[in-house]
């Protein structure tokens, strides 16, 4: 038998192993997208405008990461560079590597907002431990996640959120009216003079 007819198979051998183990997809310098659509902005905050959308499984190249949990990346298969939330990265585009964090909606009714405020549109009403899959917190302190019956993705207040199932919903936090401020005493009315 000549070498040269041994040692191809065993190469070959070699690299479909290197290829089928999990380590190889952990060090690979492409990640994926995670949700059904993510924003790609044009700097490292949600205030940023948003230019390009990505779609789940999309591939990514990670240009530079931030310590607030932003990642600059460049799209492999279109044209594109810009800034999204490292937690809707994985490495793998099966997400076997990154497992989805599921959260339940701990109150009667919570609306789904298009945008980390309260004063945003509204895209569903989420009920009492519907499942949605948390994709991340935002630097406004609300948490975007994706509806699991819908698949719609939107901003909810983490607050609202339990990581298993509740047995009865707790009732929503509300704020106190204003209390107007007394009248200072020069603003106070004068009493009427005597005739």
């Amino acid at each position: 038998m000549k070498p040269r007819n041994f040692i191809i198979p065993v190469v070959l051998s070699l690299l479909m192993l290197l290829l089928a183990s999990p380590l190889a997809q952990a060090y690979s310098g492409y990640y994926y997208a995670i949700p059904t659509s993510a924003p790609l902005r044009d700097c490292a905050s949600i205030e940023c405008n948003a230019f390009l959308t990505l779609y789940a499984g999309e591939r990514v190249e990670i240009l530079e990461r931030t310590a607030t949990g932003w990642s600059r990346v460049r799209l492999v298969d279109r044209s594109g560079i810009g800034w999204i939330l490292s937690d809707l990265l994985s490495y793998s585009p099966d997400r076997t590597i990154r497992p989805a964090s599921t959260y339940y909606v701990n109150i009667s009714s919570l609306t789904l907002r298009d945008a980390p405020s309260p004063n945003s549109g509204a895209l569903t009403t989420l009920h009492f431990n519907d499942p949605v899959e948390m994709l991340g917190v935002g630097a406004s302190g609300w948490a975007q996640v994706r509806d699991l019956r819908t698949s719609l993705t939107g901003w909810v207040a983490p607050r609202y959120l339990s990581s298993a199932p509740s047995t009865y919903p707790k009732s929503p936090r509300r704020r106190a009216p204003a209390r107007k401020p007394a009248p200072r005493e020069e603003e106070a009315p004068a009493p009427p003079k005597a005739m």
